[in-house]
């Protein structure tokens, strides 16, 4: 690469039943990118239509559907042409600004660098929300070097550098970021999530788990800090922190929930089918009596619960002793308020 001669920067999208928002991703795209990729997760709308409409402007390739996180990067990377690439999906709208800053690194730097940081201002249910924990502008590795990047089918941690030296940044701005407009309702962010925090779960290593599941719940405690405490949200960003406040626990406690399944290793389907067909001869048959199966459960000491947890019984549990008399005060206010 001269001075006279810019990197080129394939920009590849996923797609999954994305007709109602693919032709915008494309038009911008096609403003800028050397090269559009469009890999199309075996959509059964018409958004194999609307992308062969491009013809020969965009690359069109049709994959295996795959649930979210489970994507084959090697493969991806290999269906395009260029020496940068630039991952995208169809929720994310780059501004202009934010696309000249990183041609213009890889201008200065581009043999230097093996991957890019952009930062990604995330929108949920509408709202962006500028405020304590829920603040969200993060730096997300979209733009890599095909070669130099190192790559691994890991979800949040596909790429990473050779070295720190090796990692270029993109200053956050309002007019140079990705503006991420994610999850227009709460059924999509609880069905696109269920999926991710199944695969997280599946690909943590058993040794990560005990500690994620603490630092997952400290950081539920926190947001239960803020929600009882930070009640000035009201009238900073109304009434959305709170939706924002539930996605953030119920992402946390979600994946606590998963790494419990996979510790506990048991084939809880068989167990039911087992137990089903011995009731069913027991209550139904001229000869009762079949010893009811026991669930067999992972070698792990695992905790049981012999009755139910009041909330009181939570508070004590799981929240630091600072925060059970505020909790307890907040939350009558709380209910008042959505009445």
């Amino acid at each position: 690469m001269t001075a006279s001669q810019p990197p080129q920067i394939s920009f590849l999208v996923f797609a999954y039943n994305e007709e109602a928002r693919i032709r915008s991703i494309l038009d911008q795209a096609l403003a800028w990118a050397d090269e559009v990729v469009v890999i199309n997760k075996s959509s059964t709308d018409k958004t194999s239509e609307i992308c062969e409409s491009y013809g020969s402007k965009i690359k069109h390739l049709v994959f295996p559907f795959s649930t979210q996180g489970q994507d084959d990067f090697q493969a991806l990377i290999a269906s395009t042409s260029c020496e940068w690439i630039y991952f995208a999906t169809a929720s994310e709208v780059p501004t202009k600004r934010l696309i000249e800053s990183c041609r213009e690194l890889l201008q200065t730097r581009g043999p230097d660098l093996d991957l890019i940081y952009v930062p990604r201002k995330r929108y949920m249910y509408g709202v962006h929300t500028p405020y304590g924990k829920l603040a969200d502008v993060t730096d997300y590795p979209f733009l890599i070097h095909r070669h130099r990047a190192r790559v691994q089918d890991r979800i949040h941690a596909n790429f990473s550098a050779t070295e720190k030296s090796r990692i270029g940044r993109i200053k956050y701005a309002d007019d140079c970021c990705v503006h991420h407009l994610s999850y227009p309702t709460v059924a999509g962010f609880m069905h696109s999530h269920g999926q991710y925090m199944q695969v997280e779960a599946q690909q943590t290593p058993d040794q990560e788990v005990d500690f994620l599941i603490q630092r997952l719940f400290r950081e539920g405690a926190e947001l239960l800090e803020e929600i009882c405490v930070q009640q000035d949200a009201k009238p900073a960003v109304g009434e959305a922190w709170l939706g924002h406040y539930c996605t953030l626990l119920v992402q946390r406690f979600g994946l606590c929930l998963y790494f419990w399944e996979k510790r506990r290793s048991t084939d809880v389907k068989k167990y039911y089918q087992e137990l089903a067909a011995a009731l069913q001869h027991n209550e139904w048959s001229a000869q009762p009596g079949v010893p009811l199966p026991q669930l067999q459960v992972g070698t792990q000491d695992l905790p049981t619960v012999t009755k139910r947890t009041s909330m009181n019984r939570f508070v004590r549990a799981v929240l630091p002793v600072k925060l059970r008399n505020t909790i307890r005060k907040r939350l009558q206010s709380l209910v008042t308020w959505f009445k």
